[in-house]
């Protein structure tokens, strides 16, 4: 019964740990809200200034992280799945077939 009591007293201290660190490892939020808050600026100073309004300028650009390795895995991954499917609708015609007889 100890044993248990104990068990569950350290992983209850482990998420607590986790949830209370984690609340600081929200930077990459903070920046892009302040990125934001920047392009918003630009946006209402444009407006006074009468400048044409395009939404493209005021958006983050983003990076492509498209490469060879996630184009593999991508292409695994819908490949696995496609066999599972397969696999699983042979699976499932064969059990429905021994339940109809």
């Amino acid at each position: 019964m100890k044993q248990i009591i104990k068990g569950t007293g350290i992983m209850m201290l482990i998420l607590f740990f986790s949830l209370y660190f984690s609340k600081y490892n929200n930077d990459y939020y903070e920046n892009k809200r302040i990125l934001t808050d920047e392009a918003i600026n630009r946006f209402e100073k444009d407006v006074k200034e009468g400048k044409k309004i395009d939404a493209k300028n005021y958006l983050p650009k983003e990076k492509d992280y498209n490469n060879k390795a996630s184009e593999i895995g991508v292409k695994s991954s819908e490949f696995i799945e496609k066999v599972f499917e397969k696999s699983l609708r042979v699976i499932m015609t064969y059990l429905n077939s021994i339940q109809n007889e």
